[in-house]
Parts: C-alpha cells; sequence; structure tokens
C-alpha cells in the first residue's frame, strides 16, 4: 500500500492511498471461490458451477464488496502508518477500479486543531458576589403571598391581578379552528400567560360582559392553520375576582408546611434556598465566562465533521421533545441546520478546548466524585435517582463529562486573575452567563 498525504487547509488534509492490484484481485478470487461453493445455478449442482459462470454472475457485487471492505481497513492502516489522529472522515472518493489496476481512493480527513492556550493566565474572569438581603426574602414573602392569595368576586371593572374565568371561541374568516377555543378558562390578568392583545381587550371588563377581540396570531401558535393569521375571539366573561392576601402569621406559616416558628421559619427557609441558588447560579455564570474567555483565548476551526455531528444531535433532541407541538414555522426555524450551526460550532470548540486542559492538567473525574455529583443532583434521599445514573454506563459517562468541566473551570480560576464583583440577588438571578 502506498501512501502519500496533502494539506488542503489548517486541519484538513488529502490521503492518497493506492492498494496493488494483485492484492485486490487476490481477494476478489477467494471470495468467488467461496461463493461458488454454495452457489445455485440453474443447470448445474449446488458448488459444482464453472469458475467463469460464477464469476459472470456474482463478480460485480463480490467486487464491490471487496473494495468496499479494502478501503475501510486500508483507510484506518494509512491513519496509523501516517500518524493521523482524525476528529473525523469528510469523504472518500475512489477512483473507478478497472481489473489490473491498483485500487485507487482519496480520503479527505480533518484533524483535531492544535490548542495554543489552555491557560487563562493574563486574562481577567470577573465573578460575582451577592449576599442574600432582608429586601430580598421578603420579596420572596411577597410572592408566596400573591401564589397563595384567595379570591372573591369583583364589584366592577377588572385589573391587573384578577382572576378572570372566560369562555372564549376564536374564529379566523368566520370558521373556528383548532385551539381557538375554550369554557371556564381561568388566569391572572397581567402576568401575560395570554397573548398580550387578548389581555389588553379584557382589562375594565366586569363579570356578565362579552368582548370581541381582533388580533393577529404568533408565528409559533400551534396549528398550522392559524399561525400568523388575523383572528377573531368572542369572548364571555364569567367571573372577575380580585386577589385577597394571606395574613403573615402563624397560619400562612402552616399552610406553606411550617409548623416550627411560625414566619420566622418561613423567612430562614427561604434564606437557606435564596443562598443555595445564589451559589448555583454564581457557579453558573463563572463557569460560562471561563469557557467564554478559553474560546476567545483559542480562536481556532473547528472540524466541520464534528460541527455536523452536534447539530445531528441538536436536531434529533428537537424532534424527540414528546410535548413540543409548535406551528410549523416555528419547528422549522428549531430544525434549521444554519440556524444551530453557530451554537453547535462554540460547543464543539468548548470541547476540544476542556479536552486539552484535562489532557495538560492531568485532570480526572475520580468516583467520588463522581458520587458526590450524582447526590447533589439527587437530592436528599433520593437513592432511585441515584440508582438510575449507576444502571447505565452512558449515564455515568455524562456526569463524568460534568464533573471533568468542573475541574476544567476551577483549574482555569487558579490561572486567571480572578476579579469580584458585588451584585444583587436579582441582578445575578438576571445576569447572562459569559457577560
Amino acid at each position: 500500500m502506498r501512501v502519500s498525504v496533502e494539506e488542503s487547509g489548517a486541519i484538513e488534509r488529502k490521503l492518497t492511498v493506492s492498494i496493488p492490484h494483485a492484492e485486490v484481485d487476490r481477494e476478489i478470487e477467494k471470495r468467488l471461490r467461496k461463493v461458488a461453493r454454495g452457489a445455485r445455478i440453474p443447470g448445474f449442482r449446488p458448488g459444482k458451477a464453472p469458475h467463469h459462470i460464477v464469476a459472470k454472475r456474482y463478480g460485480g457485487q463480490v467486487t464491490s464488496e471487496v473494495i468496499s471492505d479494502t478501503i475501510n481497513a486500508s483507510y484506518r492502516e494509512a491513519l496509523g502508518r501516517e500518524d493521523i489522529v482524525a476528529a473525523g472522515l469528510v469523504s472518500i472518493e475512489p477512483k473507478p477500479f478497472v481489473s489490473g489496476d491498483d485500487l485507487q481512493y482519496i480520503a479527505t480527513v480533518e484533524l483535531f486543531p492544535e490548542i495554543p492556550s489552555p491557560t487563562l493566565a493574563g486574562r481577567s474572569i470577573e465573578k460575582p458576589v451577592c449576599t442574600v438581603t432582608d429586601e430580598d426574602i421578603e420579596r420572596s414573602v411577597e410572592g408566596l403571598r400573591k401564589r397563595n392569595a384567595d379570591f372573591v368576586a369583583r364589584e366592577g371593572a377588572s385589573q391587573d391581578g384578577d382572576r378572570l374565568t372566560i369562555d372564549y371561541a376564536g374564529h379566523l374568516d368566520g370558521r373556528p379552528f383548532s385551539g381557538g377555543a375554550g369554557s371556564d378558562h381561568q388566569f391572572i390578568l397581567g402576568e401575560g400567560r395570554m397573548l398580550e392583545p387578548f389581555e389588553t381587550g379584557l382589562r375594565g371588563v366586569a363579570a356578565g360582559q362579552s368582548r370581541r377581540i381582533s388580533l393577529t396570531l404568533p408565528e409559533d401558535f400551534p396549528g398550522a392553520d392559524a399561525a400568523g393569521k388575523a383572528a377573531e375571539f368572542q369572548v364571555a366573561v364569567k367571573a372577575v375576582e380580585r386577589p385577597v392576601l394571606p395574613e403573615l402569621d402563624d397560619a400562612f406559616a402552616e399552610r406553606l408546611g411550617v409548623s416550627d416558628r411560625g414566619m420566622a421559619g418561613v423567612r430562614e427557609q427561604i434564606k437557606r434556598s435564596l443562598e443555595r441558588a445564589t451559589a448555583v447560579r454564581v457557579r453558573e455564570v463563572v463557569h460560562a465566562r471561563v469557557m467564554d474567555e478559553l474560546v476567545k483565548a483559542n480562536p481556532v476551526q473547528a472540524p466541520s465533521v464534528l460541527v455536523e455531528a452536534e447539530i445531528d444531535r441538536r436536531v434529533q433532541a428537537i424532534s424527540q421533545r414528546p410535548a413540543d407541538r409548535p406551528a410549523p414555522a416555528q419547528r422549522a426555524r428549531d430544525l434549521d441546520r444554519e440556524l444551530l450551526k453557530e451554537g453547535a460550532t462554540r460547543q464543539v470548540l468548548l470541547g476540544l478546548v476542556a479536552r486539552e486542559v484535562v489532557k495538560k492538567a492531568g485532570l480526572k473525574a475520580d468516583a467520588d466524585a463522581i458520587r458526590g455529583k450524582i447526590a447533589e443532583m439527587a437530592g436528599d434521599d433520593n437513592e432511585a435517582l441515584v440508582n438510575w445514573y449507576y444502571s447505565e454506563p452512558e449515564r455515568l459517562q455524562s456526569v463524568e463529562g460534568m464533573v471533568l468541566e468542573e475541574k476544567v473551570v476551577e483549574h482555569m480560576l487558579e490561572t486567571a486573575t480572578v476579579v469580584e464583583k458585588r451584585v444583587s440577588f436579582a441582578e445575578l438571578a438576571g445576569s447572562v452567563p459569559g457577560q
């Protein structure tokens, strides 16, 4: 076998491989003899047909199989011989095979790019620092009050915060459409759970009144016939109820399942919950910022074969969403490979850089770290979920990947300059990772 390598791009290589015709011919003859032993050809006893008859009938099929198998085997051998570690195979282009001539093909592969800087030396990472305040706790208490409000009939016009009970029927060009009707439907006015023009049309309405509301349905409205079209709704308001917030007393604490220390106990639980959420959010933001800086520090080309594989994975995940029923236009956008390409490319680059950091720093996800991560995700006393992770090697591998990513972040923070910035809980909750 002869192999020549051409550098056809920053990370692309073309291997021209030539297999001696004698080697291919021998394999073809060997397989034809094997076929002949069991061949059933009219006019001959099984296995007794002359060789030239067998070759005429099965020669094309056998030759194709030999060429395919020879290319597959020789491709891997060629990579090893040239000491090439390929990220993936772009294409194999066989030259037309003529008996008596050498078998030749060109294999185009992509390499893993060289990662120039698997550290963040000289770069800064901004780390948010957040302390849960009494104001944060009281905002959460007010949220609990609103979620546990009682509703009583309102006399007069509806206001934001009121609960409306309605029957509605929508029409497109005078005809009903799927998803356009409902009865005894309840929602809180002003929460944004209904379309904005719909809510606007029901502000100031009283129980027993009707309204006609015209609007344009959004492009992601479920149903091919309705998405993006003008609709008209006839709405009958059956009830308008105003919220009555519960008193902040022991009875409310009991209602929330806290029997110890009343509202003081509720506030303590809220504080602990917010502090846990703060720690998780800080970790998410720092993780994203570290990864962003690593990508900026390593402006390398992502192998297209890996990007396409990542896009395939994302398309499959979107296609298998069991409760996903977007309009065709929205679904087409979700599955548009070109729109998915940027995110997929970033994910591939992150994986390549993290892989290099793991290799250079000798990072490992040991059994204790993996078990700790599973326990963190499963929560207290969720032995069933722990066992679920350990029941499949693929699940354990995914957890191992998470642990390694966290170790990459920790290691990078040791090489970078960490700048702490104090932020409020609201700012932290609304912060965009990486910014």
